[in-house]
């Protein structure tokens, strides 16, 4: 379906949230020709600076969102309303889309993906493969069914790793016992050993369709904290599978036009499991800068194509004969006394580097994915030879950190 411009009309790209992160989105929009509103409380936000209009409002607040849309509208209408961020900006998104009649995801939906025990339930009713849920026996009783672990608890809502804790037997769960009031906010299931990867999909008129396929390591089986995505995954010629789980999950979550991240293990058995999935972008720069690098494809600017009914570009189903590493940078606790970030940037495979944290700043050792240090992402003829130019921009960066 094409979108038919009408005449001298302004047409508006919604950004919910203007803050770093939404930068690529709020460009790509303009590059196509949109007026873009961005809304943020924070009138700072540099998104802003590339926004036509701006909205101080709370993203929490969609109503009053709308209210405000509704009273710049009068020389214009809008094509579109997306976001990069999650969770409440998610919920935000789609009550808009709703309002004004866009196609997006259901705002019924969207608690479906924010809640994990709920996802949980809607892979198993889909008939989607997922790590089993389980419901824990008394304290006094845990002894008795060895056979439950290792385990896994994760909060029902949250991200970035946040709260993840593996118990590899009885006695490491009864120390940290949750309390009747902290069952309700976690839930435990199997630990699966295998592979990770992340399934970045577009989901355009209910029909999934396969972006790229990353792999990912984490720095240990205790904090789970993300370090390496290595695109393409070694698991790329099982492409069809992936996709089949990708078409399940926009079906059984009723999902029209939106990106679509999946994560999944492969276990030592060779079945595909889903972790979780999430209606939109995610971090990781992988969208923005990894997948682009790799396969040529623009993943934002043709999901907002899809969305605002632009002519879309189905992605390239193929498999270069390159390879993109992003690697993040974790330390030790201490202070960072240190760094020079401009270095890496100079080094032939480099294509972009990040520091997050400032001089002085206090550094731990990496308990979730807000503690990383920094970010580089390479280039190379093959995923051996991405790695080694990411360890050695790693090196260029001179971080030092004082105990």
């Amino acid at each position: 379906m094409f979108k038919k411009k009408k005449q001298a009309e302004t047409e508006f790209f919604i950004s919910i949230g203007a803050g770093l992160n939404q930068m690529p989105l709020i460009r790509e929009a303009r590059n196509l020709g949109y007026h873009v509103i961005g809304i943020d409380r924070n009138t700072s936000a540099p998104g802003f600076l590339g926004c036509d209009l701006k909205i101080q409002e709370s993203i929490h607040d969609r109503k009053t969102i709308y209210q405000k849309l509704n009273e710049v509208l009068f020389t214009g209408e809008i094509s579109g309303i997306m976001t990069r961020s999650y969770g409440t900006a998610i919920k935000t998104t789609a009550y808009l889309n709703e309002k004004f009649n866009i196609s997006y995801l259901p705002l019924l939906q969207c608690d479906n993906f924010i809640d994990k025990k709920l996802m949980k339930e809607a892979f198993l009713a889909a008939g989607i493969p997922s790590a089993e849920m389980i419901k824990l026996p008394a304290r006094n009783r845990i002894d008795k069914f060895p056979h439950l672990f290792p385990l896994i608890s994760k909060p029902v809502t949250g991200h970035a790793k946040t709260g993840v804790i593996l118990y590899k037997n009885p006695e490491e769960l009864k120390k940290n016992w949750p309390s009747p009031t902290q069952k309700n906010k976690i839930i435990f299931e199997h630990f699966i050993t295998g592979d990770e990867v992340i399934i970045a999909g577009l989901v355009h008129d209910g029909t999934f369709y396969l972006v790229d396929m990353t792999d990912k390591k984490t720095s240990d089986d205790v904090s789970f904290v993300d370090i390496m995505h290595v695109s393409p995954s070694r698991y790329f010629d099982r492409h069809k599978e992936f996709i089949e789980i990708g078409q399940n999950i926009t079906t059984a979550f009723q999902l029209h036009s939106t990106p679509l991240i999946i994560e999944a293990i492969i276990g030592t058995d060779g079945k595909i499991r889903v972790i979780e999935a999430v209606p939109e972008f995610g971090g990781e720069f992988l969208c923005d800068i990894a997948i682009p690098a790799r396969t040529g494809y623009n993943f934002i600017s043709q999901a907002i194509r899809s969305m605002t009914g632009l002519r879309f570009k189905l992605p390239p189903l193929k498999k270069p004969k390159n390879a993109v590493v992003v690697q993040y940078i974790t330390g030790h606790g201490g202070k960072l006394v240190s760094c020079s970030p401009e270095k890496p940037r100079n080094l032939k495979g480099v294509i972009f580097s990040r520091v997050f944290k400032g001089i002085g700043a206090s550094i731990q050792a990496a308990q979730t994915n807000h503690d990383r240090i920094g970010v580089v992402i390479t280039k190379g003829k093959t995923a051996d030879a991405a790695i080694a130019t990411a360890e050695k921009a790693v090196e260029l960066f001179n971080i030092k950190i004082k105990d």
